[in-house]
């Protein structure tokens, strides 16, 4: 169940751990092939990481109202299928997936997440 008790509160918990995620990946240079295949216990504790902040995105998403949802082009059924994935086949993962939710999904709720704040009055930022 979502941590988070107001949409508001979720909005702001995806923005903040989507918006830091990316932000690392870029600092450290952490590449897709590192993530997929890591060569180094460092590297696969930093994926596992991340694993962790797709799955903390994806649970918070996933109990954002339908209306605001929709609305704001939250994807709350594609959030709650990879949060189940995510916590329910630990060692069977489809990291190829998870990646391209990091570039592809990511990016679009972190758009939906400024234009719900903006509505509502709130710096997101």
């Amino acid at each position: 169940m979502s941590a988070k008790a107001t949409n508001l509160a979720r909005i702001q918990e995806v923005y903040d751990i989507a918006t830091q995620t990316r932000a690392q990946i870029a600092r450290l240079g952490f590449t897709r092939d590192m993530f997929l295949e890591p060569a180094t216990d460092e590297e696969d504790l930093i994926a596992e990481g991340i694993l962790n902040r797709v799955f903390r995105v994806a649970e918070e998403a996933g109990y954002i109202d339908e209306d605001v949802a929709t609305t704001y082009g939250f994807d709350t059924v594609g959030a709650r299928g990879v949060r189940n994935r995510l916590a329910h086949v630990y060692g069977e993962v489809d990291r190829d997936l998870v990646w391209s939710v990091i570039e592809n999904d990511f990016p679009v709720m972190l758009l939906a997440c400024k234009r719900y704040c903006d509505d509502v009055g709130v710096d997101i930022g």
